[in-house]
Order: structure tokens, then sequence, then C-alpha cells
């Protein structure tokens, strides 16, 4: 009989392939992990993972636990979220996922009007592009660019996401001082594609530096005097940049905020929900732009 740490601990190393990722996840040093697993696997009497040069892939009794352990946490995460989903009390924290930009742009200048409205909540803003997983309540709420397809998540339209040209202020009225080339970008295959359309816009303009962040581009725009395709939320907040191109839609322009449907009558996740809604109205011309650069 073996509890639910080895679980855990079969289950990290799975998903990270490392001792020492999985070690951070867990909150122990590599020494411990090592340690845990030998002990492990002396109980059961056989190994769990295939090892190749510091990489751990689990074996087929290794993905026996791993199945085992996923179950565990899916039905642990789901009486949470069911017992939690039910609390009517305006008070505790509430994590919202979103990408750099999002936080950065649109959610930091809102949750203030959201604390102020209601003192006994807690808000978490998590920046980045990676997924985080409602079920396991990574995050309460989170906003994505894409209509939710998972029956498990409830979801309303949050803005329409447009994208624009953007140079530094007086670029593009003297022909001495003209952009320097533009802003490439590597690293997120989606934004990189919606990124590199910028070619259908901007033909003549090669690309001289790049980035791996939508706020980097901005910032090196402003510093190189280049042009960047940048999201129009973040490009007319950004100090010094002005708009060379109309609006532009790509496909994946619709936003979502989205949370899980156990967690909808959840009174604290629900008030944060709606009020983001309302945001997003507010901001609808941020998002959007207007439909011709200003002369």
């Amino acid at each position: 009989m073996i509890d639910w740490e080895a679980y855990r601990l079969v289950l990290s190393i799975a998903r990270c392939g490392r001792m020492s990722e999985a070690g951070r996840e867990l909150g122990v040093t590599q020494s411990t992990m090592f340690r845990r697993l030998a002990d492990l696997e002396a109980k059961l009497g056989r190994p769990l993972f295939h090892r190749d040069q510091g990489a751990y892939t689990p074996n087929e009794d290794g993905l026996r636990l791993v199945a085992a352990a996923e179950n565990m946490e899916q039905n642990a995460a789901e009486a949470l979220r069911q017992v939690t989903g039910l609390d009517q009390k305006l008070r505790g924290r509430v994590t919202i996922a979103a990408s750099e930009v999002l936080t950065s742009f649109f959610l930091a200048r809102h949750v203030a009007a959201i604390g102020q409205a209601h003192k006994g909540l807690e808000v978490s803003l998590l920046a980045g592009n990676q997924t985080l997983s409602l079920a396991n309540l990574e995050a309460d709420i989170a906003i994505r660019p894409q209509r939710p397809n998972d029956g498990a998540l409830f979801g309303r339209k949050l803005a329409t996401i447009r994208w624009a040209v953007y140079a530094p202020e007086g670029t593009a009225d003297l022909a001495s001082d003209m952009p320097a080339g533009r802003i490439g970008f590597l690293g997120d295959t989606f934004v990189e594609r919606i990124v590199q359309s910028q070619n259908t816009h901007t033909p003549d303009r090669a690309a001289q530096f790049f980035s791996n962040s939508l706020v980097l581009s901005a910032s090196l725009a402003a510093s190189t005097k280049s042009e960047a395709f940048l999201p129009v939320i973040l490009g007319e907040q950004w100090p010094g940049l002005v708009r060379h191109s109309d609006p532009i839609t790509h496909d994946f322009s619709e936003l979502w905020i989205v949370c899980h449907n156990d967690m909808r009558k959840n009174a604290k996740v629900r008030v944060v929900f709606d009020a983001l809604i309302e945001a997003a109205r507010a901001d609808r011309a941020l998002f959007e732009g207007t439909p011709s650069v200003p002369q």
C-alpha cells in the first residue's frame, strides 16, 4: 500500500521528466527526490521509470501509477470545486490567468476598482501564455484568445482583439527618420504566426530586431525606431508609439473569459468575472482601435 505522496512523486516526475524540475514543483531537493523514488521502487520491487541521461520516462508499471494518480487528482479537484463553488462569501483570493499584455495593460488598470468595491477580496494575476488548469484550480478565471470548446468550462466573449503596426512618434513624417526596420517575434507559435502577417502590411521592412515578448517588442520599437506589429491595447498605451496602419483582425480575434462550470456560482469568482466583462466593454476602443489611422 502506498500513500498519496508517493503517487504525487510519480506524477510529478512523469510530468516534468527530470528530477530537478519535479523537485522544484514539490518543494524538495533533488537528492530527496532520488531517495524517495528509490525507496518507492524498492518497496514495490520493480522500477517505475526508464532513465536516459537524466530524463525520466514512466515504464508500463509507472504509467499505471501515473493514471491512478491523475484519477485521484481529478477526483480531489472535483470535490474541491463542488465545495468551494457554492461559497457565497465575498472574501478570499481570486486568481486570474492571462497573457503578459492583458495582465499589464488591461487587468492591472481595473483590479483596483474591484478591490475598492470588495475589500475582502485578494486578486492574484498570473501573467504568461501557458494554459493553466481551471479544473485543478490553478486559476479561478482565465482570459484566452479563443472560444472554449471544453463543456466543463463556462465562458463569455470579452472583446475583439485587433492588431496594428506601431512605430515611434515622428518616424512617419520625416523621410530621413523613417523606421529602421521591424521587430520580429520568436518563441510562441501562435503569436509568431500573427506577427508574421505584418509582412503583408509592411512588405518593404526587414526584421532587424527580434523578441519573444510583445511587451519587449513595444519597448524595442520605441528604442530602435522600428515598426512592431502589436495588439492595439498594447500599442495605444505604450509611451511614444503611434499607429501606422488600420486595425487588423486575425483568425483568433475573439477574446474569451472563462471559469469552470463548478465555480460559476461561487460569489467571489462571479463578482470578478462580471466586473471584468464590464471593464472590457469600457475598454472597447483600446481593444479594437479606431477605423482609420490618425493624420
